[in-house]
């Protein structure tokens, strides 16, 4: 199975570094976060595609190079960052008819054990953890072992909520690139968003993730690499 690694990010949040590096190369335990992100795939999958940003990117294309522990290795450039699913759609030709691949975000941290799991189950599907997390993210309701929609969180005055989480990781096939885009709140188009759109006719089964760490910004560092050293 294929993985796609979305690697174009901004990494806003990390300004002023992610001026002169991607988001990808900021070092946890001295390694960059996308070795980290990777190493749970690497004994399930074959084919690597990294959908990067230019320049920077390059430094991404440098460190791994065409092949990386025994997997081949691809690049493709997202020329506009407008969202999650115009990444994806930029390693389109890389994906066969019907065939299945993983889609993984390059700053979020997974065990081997679930990604295991759930590549074994060969369904259309995405990864989702319970989790304490902003209020501002959209929680995901499941019933019977797939998604039904997005959980919407109230106007309290509480600034995190613990729920259920999408983690950034996906089992889909070439059916995805020809839905009609969702934008986000803010603009850009949204890989989940698009998929939760199309539920009826495109089910997606709801991997349950036991653990799972995102590197959004600075202060996520220290969690990530506690995380890191507990695996």
């Amino acid at each position: 199975m294929k993985l796609i690694v979305l690697a174009a990010g901004k990494g806003t949040r990390f300004l002023p570094l992610t001026h002169t590096i991607p988001k990808g190369m900021i070092p946890l335990l001295g390694k960059p976060l996308l070795e980290w992100a990777l190493r749970p795939y690497l004994a399930h999958i074959g084919e690597i595609i990294f959908v990067i940003s230019s320049p920077l990117g390059e430094q991404i294309k440098a460190h791994f190079g065409e092949n990386y522990k025994g997997h081949k290795v691809s690049y493709v450039i997202q020329k506009e960052q407008k969202g999650t699913l115009d990444a994806l759609c930029a390693a389109r030709d890389f994906i066969n008819l019907g065939e299945l691949f993983c889609v993984c975000n390059g700053d979020d941290l997974m065990e081997e054990s679930d990604i295991e799991n759930a590549i074994r189950e060969k369904s259309i599907g995405i990864g989702v953890s319970k989790k304490i997390m902003p209020k501002n993210y959209l929680g995901i309701e499941v019933r019977n072992g797939y998604v039904t929609g997005f959980n919407r969180h109230d106007d309290s005055t509480e600034t995190h909520v613990e729920d259920v989480f999408y983690n950034g990781f996906c089992i889909l096939d070439n059916k995805i690139f020809d839905f009609e885009p969702v934008k986000t709140r803010d603009g850009e188009l949204g890989l989940p968003q698009t998929l939760f759109a199309n539920l009826e006719k495109y089910p997606l089964k709801a991997f349950e993730f036991k653990a799972w760490e995102t590197v959004n910004g600075p202060a996520d560092i220290e969690n990530a690499e506690k995380f890191l050293k507990n695996l």
